[in-house]
């Protein structure tokens, strides 16, 4: 008997282990106040349905300006991506995210903040284990101090990227 609930949870299993994904992607970022800069990622996560992806993507930029700030920016987020119905192997998608960011560097007095994201973008199918994805990103990260007991505003930052998504 403890044979066959083996036998029986295999294929729970094996679908569960072909909706993991993993993005790898590059791009460039805007964030306000700053000077545009390149942005890369990771993000590992899984299809929950035909429609529904979850994943948890972490990311890397740069807050430069003119004013003495040089930080390094690393953020993590839970996004939900909602892909519409395309036309087979291209199909365009919607989502939102929220997670936090941790600044490194000494010219940013703030070490952390929170950040929520909107975003669209178009998936193309390459192969039933590779999409290509181009994803435009509003991201605005709260809270961010430059100077100790300077005043904390909130960062809007566009972000274009270019990635691809493993399927296993």
């Amino acid at each position: 008997m403890k044979t066959l609930t083996s036998l029986a949870v295999l294929p729970l299993m094996a679908a569960a282990a072909s909706a993991l994904t993993l993005d790898v992607n590059v791009g460039a970022a805007s964030p306000s106040g700053y000077d545009s800069n390149a942005i890369v990622g990771v993000g590992i996560g899984t299809q929950l349905n035909n429609e529904f992806h979850l994943g948890l993507n972490l990311s890397s930029s740069k807050y430069v300006s003119t004013g003495a700030v040089d930080a390094t920016a690393r953020a993590a987020s839970l996004d939900l991506t909602y892909e519409l119905n395309g036309n087979g192997s291209i199909r365009p998608f919607i989502g939102a995210g929220v997670g936090n960011v941790w600044f490194s560097g000494a010219s940013m007095n703030s070490k952390n903040a929170m950040t929520t994201n909107l975003f669209v973008g178009m998936s193309f199918r390459v192969s039933d284990t590779v999409d290509v994805i181009l994803t435009e990103r509003n991201a605005e990260v709260y809270d961010v101090q430059e100077l100790a007991g300077g005043v904390k505003k909130s960062v809007n930052s566009w972000q274009s990227s270019a990635g691809l998504r493993f399927k296993f």
